[in-house]
């Protein structure tokens, strides 16, 4: 696969491909960002964005992951002053475990180092005199929970998210397909503020373990796995997922397959007894799918494979914290009682 097929695969959408060729031919050591802010437990899902940074660097790009401790105070107060570094540390040591040695062609960031800075501000200034109440809460809508009238902080956060684009010097910006309506207005306002309009890759967000094409929630256990969960949680949860046979749309445990498993092993192989077919790998997803769909794989077959992979996955994050005990029962804490 070139460059340009590596950065756009498994993509919910692209914007725009063109412009994405373009920052490749012309900067092989191109910029790119990620961010994430530290508000709820840090779970499985995340590998999706994440798995992309890794991509990206493996190409050539330089990347950021930016921990959004401002946002995470600006959406709802989820994240309290306070509480701002002990979440942005538990954050940072979730995607140092389980991205592993890949970690480390990454920078991270946070967005109390510089978005109080003069320049910041003053572009902040700019941009907010150019968007209506109404466009910063159409931006903001699938990211920041809105009830009843927004708060005024809740119609910067999607402002601040467009200027980092600026401030990380980002050619290509990673995302949730979510984050899609924020950087859209971003695209029509950087250029005000003297930079680049950016190019973007909108990953898609993984459907609740539960079904029903809900998405993952954090505050919801039942829905995600935590990347410190153990070995038995994960699979007493896997076991439990919603996994038709022959379904793909929605099915959380196909899209894990797709989405976090092919793109860190680059295969699949699923254990079954020799009466059952014997051991089945498969070294691309769209072999998978097809063998899912025809029902040639049964969905406990899939599941416990599912189960032993995201263990590798998760297990230097859990092991992490198992050695470091203070600060996950610190933030554990703070996820149980409302701030």
């Amino acid at each position: 696969m070139n460059a340009l097929g590596t950065a756009v695969s498994n993509a919910e959408e692209v914007v725009t491909e063109s412009e994405i060729k373009t920052v490749l031919d012309q900067k092989p050591d191109f910029n790119f960002y990620y961010g994430t802010a530290p508000t709820g437990p840090f779970h499985f899902a995340y590998l999706i964005p994440l798995n992309k940074l890794v991509q990206l660097a493996g190409i050539g790009g330089k990347g950021t992951i930016l921990l959004a401790d401002y946002h995470a105070h600006l959406d709802a107060q989820k994240t309290s002053f306070e509480l701002m570094d002990l979440r942005s540390r538990y954050y940072e040591e979730c995607i140092r475990g389980i991205l592993g040695k890949d970690a480390k062609k990454l920078q991270f960031v946070r967005g109390s180092t510089y978005q109080h800075k003069r320049d910041y501000v003053e572009d902040l200034y700019k941009i907010a005199s150019k968007v209506t109440t109404t466009r910063a809460k159409r931006a903001a809508s699938e990211v920041v929970r809105m009830s009843g009238d927004a708060k005024v902080g809740e119609l910067l956060y999607p402002l601040l998210q467009i200027l980092d684009v600026k401030y990380l010097k980002a050619d290509i910006t990673v995302g949730g397909i979510d984050q899609r309506n924020i950087y859209m207005l971003g695209r029509e306002l950087l250029e005000s503020v003297s930079f680049q309009k950016g190019a973007y890759i909108f990953m898609p967000l993984l459907p609740s373990l539960k079904g029903g094409g809900a998405k993952m929630s954090a505050s919801d256990p039942s829905t995600h796995i935590r990347v410190t969960d153990s070995p038995k949680q994960i699979k007493d949860t896997i076991k439990k997922a919603y996994c038709p046979p022959g379904v793909l749309e929605q099915n959380p445990i196909i899209s894990t397959v797709r989405y976090i498993i092919f793109p860190r092993f680059g295969s699949l192989k699923i254990e079954r007894s020799e009466k059952f077919g014997g051991d089945v790998e498969f070294e691309s997803a769209e072999t998978f799918e097809k063998a899912y769909a025809s029902q040639k794989l049964h969905p406990m077959d899939v599941k416990n494979a599912v189960t032993k992979y995201l263990t590798e996955i998760l297990s230097p994050a859990r092991e992490y914290f198992e050695k470091h005990p203070d600060i996950l029962e610190e933030v554990e804490k703070t996820f149980q009682k409302k701030e």
